[in-house]
């Protein structure tokens, strides 16, 4: 099984963001909520952190930013159109 099996036809629950930052571009991750129609609704404005209770749940948390990776980059500054790199 391959990562992201489990999660196939599932929008997922972490996506990656991207904004400016001067000269730079920052990347990071955060969970995001859906609309009816899979278009990103809202996204949490704290990047997730890796806390667990156990190292099973961990690794599922990881697994599932691991499948965000799946998806276009969104751009913080035009949400919720995806980044582009310029």
């Amino acid at each position: 099984m391959e990562i992201g099996d489990e999660y196939e036809d599932v929008l997922p629950r972490y996506r990656v963001y991207a904004q400016k930052s001067g000269v730079a571009t920052v990347y990071s991750i955060h969970e995001t909520s859906y609309d009816f129609d899979g278009v990103p609704l809202e996204y949490s404005k704290v990047p997730a952190s890796m806390i667990a209770l156990s190292d099973e749940d961990l690794i599922k948390d990881i697994e599932e930013i691991l499948y965000a990776f799946e998806y276009p980059t969104i751009s913080i500054e035009n949400f919720p159109e995806p980044h582009e790199n310029l």
